[in-house]
């Protein structure tokens, strides 16, 4: 389609050879012949003049918490929206107030205010923030500190480009995240975006987990489970691991001081599991690496879900006794040494094993070979398909992969999350038959693009042929 994402019109310039362009829209590979999805497509900017779009165009770099955009950088993005289409995420702004709307200061009647800001605090290459919430996600209310011109905020929240002419926050979809360096959470309901880490490989400090819970809306448990890294700085009153309930309760610092804590609330044992009497205890000054989900409590308390983290590793021994990396041996199917989807194929089948490779496509139907789909249209939400190649199409060297009803699928599955399309991605589950091949099932945790999904194991059984 046309500048705008709309229908060329006589009158609207004709293209050319040597016309520079960026297009925007969905992709796929038509037996066998990578190209945009017929209709699905739109030029955004033709030789640099841009018309916007009806979907959301991809965002410059930015506009997360670890990195929000300037008011000039929002201003830019949400021009190239459509006329009053919201974004689909939330974005962080960061900027001092240069003007106050006419009656835009907070008041107990609304709770939400509309100002302007700017990089510097001057009134110009402002952005406007209308009716924004404020700290916390929550309206003003009398006894809560009143903005000024000058006041140095983070916004956080979805960006419109009203009438097609004025970019600007939606009203009550947006918040102050903080105000002159002071932040009370927020997350409007939606999980913020967090910064790099929290994986098994790039585990997250103390100060980082702390960072982020704080963000999160009171008593809104995070989506997914991350791995923190940290000394054990004091045991909290009673919190050393019983028979009775089989978890404990700590803060961890990075260098074991009690000083910039993280608060790790009853959390089970190495395995996932209960502490049983024979286990080794825990002490101040041991190194731990804590699994789990993070929770705001009350809006004032970053910590771990009650019962829903663990200990992955304990002074770097794991459930098995292995070094870290969940009782990984090195052997084939292990964390460390995945198995390829040709290695897969020839054992035929195995139980709690990892394999990696790359989201080619899913499987339409309930035959596999004439049901194999590549690319992301026409996309099952149930099941994906890997291979070793991004660009494979034969369904013969692929894997179809069954995606159960839970994190996994909702992460994972092309239909929803599009961008996995030639992705790499490491699997954890069952090598068994699935549409009549050799497939993958169970899938209880997975890695795709820096980020965990589910719940590592921390041991596995060899497939077997």
């Amino acid at each position: 389609l046309y500048l705008g994402n709309k229908k060329w019109t006589t009158g609207d310039t004709q293209i050319k050879v040597g016309d520079e362009v960026i297009i925007c829209g969905k992709l796929t590979n038509y037996n066998g012949t990578p190209e945009t999805a017929a209709s699905k497509s739109y030029i955004y900017s033709l030789n640099s003049t841009g018309g916007g779009g009806g979907d959301n165009p991809p965002p410059t770099d930015g506009g997360t918490l670890a990195n929000p955009w300037t008011p000039a950088q929002a201003n830019t993005y949400v021009s190239g929206l459509a006329g009053d289409t919201e974004t689909t995420q939330d974005f962080y702004i960061k900027g001092k107030i240069a003007k106050i709307a006419n009656n835009g200061e907070f008041n107990a009647q609304y709770g939400n205010a509309t100002f302007y800001i700017s990089a510097d605090g001057q009134d110009n290459n402002t952005f406007y923030v209308f009716r924004t919430l404020y700290l916390g996600n929550k309206k003003w209310v009398e006894g809560d500190t009143q903005i000024k011109v000058g006041d140095e905020v983070i916004i956080c929240g979805k960006l419109v480009n009203y009438k097609g002419n004025t970019p600007e926050t939606v009203a009550s979809k947006s918040y102050i995240y903080s105000l002159n360096g002071k932040s009370e959470g927020g997350g409007g309901g939606d999980q913020p975006t967090p910064t790099d880490g929290g994986t098994l490989a790039n585990p997250w400090t103390p100060a980082q987990a702390e960072a982020y819970a704080s963000s999160l809306s009171a008593d809104v448990e995070s989506s997914q489970d991350y791995y923190i890294k940290g000394k054990i700085a004091k045991i909290a009153n009673n919190g050393t691991f019983n028979a009775q309930y089989g978890n404990a309760s700590f803060y961890i610092s990075s260098d074991g001081k009690d000083e910039n804590t993280f608060y790790v609330f009853r959390t089970l044992y190495l395995g996932n599991r209960k502490w049983v009497d024979g286990d080794t205890q825990i002490k101040e000054g041991d190194e731990v690496i804590i699994c789990g989900k993070l929770v705001n409590y009350k809006g004032n308390t970053p910590e771990t879900v009650a019962n829903k983290s663990y200990i992955y590793s304990l002074n770097g021994k794991t459930e098995d006794g292995g070094s870290q990396g969940g009782g990984d041996d090195g052997s084939t199917g292990s964390y460390s040494n995945p198995y390829t989807v040709a290695a897969a194929q020839a054992a035929g089948s195995g139980q709690n094993v990892y394999v990696k490779a790359y989201i080619v496509g899913s499987v339409d139907g309930q035959v596999y070979a004439s049901g194999a789909v590549f690319g992301t249209n026409g996309t099952q939400k149930t099941n994906i398909m890997i291979a070793a190649s991004a660009s494979e199409t034969d369904p013969e060297k692929c894997m179809p992969v069954q995606l159960p009803n839970t994190d996994i699928r909702a992460k994972l599955n092309l239909a929803d999350n599009p961008d996995n399309y030639k992705k790499e991605v490491l699997l954890y589950g069952n090598i068994e038959k699935y549409f009549g091949v050799v497939g993958i099932k169970s899938v209880t945790y997975a890695e795709i693009g820096g980020n965990a999904i589910g719940t590592k194991a921390s041991a596995k059984r060899k497939a077997r042929r």
